[in-house]
């Protein structure tokens, strides 16, 4: 655990949330504008047949792993049981 995540632990790209999240299954209301922009491109190129959908499942991982204190409400919402 680092100081950046703090008690947070960031699921594996394994967790079914990812893919949850990117397929439109699971869709928070997102308050952190630069997750709100990321998850438009993310979700749109999870649609798409062609698509490589582990790479965009590890680049959502990695936005949350890198930028956790400016979203740490939507991981929380997400990860922690309050999204819908």
């Amino acid at each position: 655990m680092d100081g950046m995540t703090g008690s947070m632990e960031i699921p594996p790209t394994s967790d079914s949330r990812w893919d949850a999240l990117l397929s439109g299954a699971m869709r928070p209301a997102y308050k952190c504008l630069a997750l709100r922009i990321l998850m438009i491109r993310l979700t749109h190129a999870y649609a798409r047949p062609d698509a490589d959908r582990p790479a965009l499942v590890d680049e959502l991982h990695r936005f949350f792993r890198d930028n956790l204190r400016f979203a740490r409400d939507d991981f929380a919402a997400i990860f922690q049981g309050q999204a819908r």
